[in-house]
């Protein structure tokens, strides 16, 4: 059972959405960063916004905050987000960002996140597919730190 969010928490998620009202990627940085050491699934919807938005250059961050939440709500984005293209990251041609979406898939755990890797692992990218081959062959070993294993 999920406890009630704190003021923190509610003030983080007011951040995050203000962030994106604003579409101001300083205000996402310090968004993020507030919210990420008091998580709560209040933030995933925003959190799940922003792994699409391609205004800011946080995707990593939001990944890996979605990746501890574990919210059956983002696997969609988070498949989207595997292939998604940020200039700002274009240094490892967008691979790290790739890892993350495929190890919170992973995390979360459901019938419907394995079917996203699934279908990342068939992918033409032969790196993305095999970060994705990689958490499906592991799946059944990993299945203490997944969210839809419960």
């Amino acid at each position: 059972m999920q406890l009630p969010p704190t003021e923190t928490q509610i003030e983080a998620a007011r951040r995050l959405e203000s962030a994106i009202g604003a579409r101001d990627p300083e205000s996402v940085e310090s968004a993020v960063s507030q919210a990420f050491p008091v998580l709560h699934p209040i933030h995933a919807p925003a959190l799940i916004l922003l792994a699409e938005a391609s205004w800011h250059q946080r995707h990593e961050d939001v990944v890996k905050a979605l990746q501890e939440l574990r919210s059956p709500d983002a696997v969609g984005a988070l498949e989207r987000t595997a292939f998604s293209v940020h200039e700002y990251l274009a240094y490892d041609n967008n691979h790290a960002l790739r890892r993350k979406c495929t190890w919170a898939l992973a995390d979360i755990g459901t019938p419907e996140a394995q079917e996203a890797l699934t279908r990342i692992a068939n992918c033409n990218d032969p790196i993305t597919a095999e970060y994705a081959r990689k958490r499906l062959d592991n799946w059944q070993r990993e299945l203490p730190r997944k969210g839809g294993w419960r």
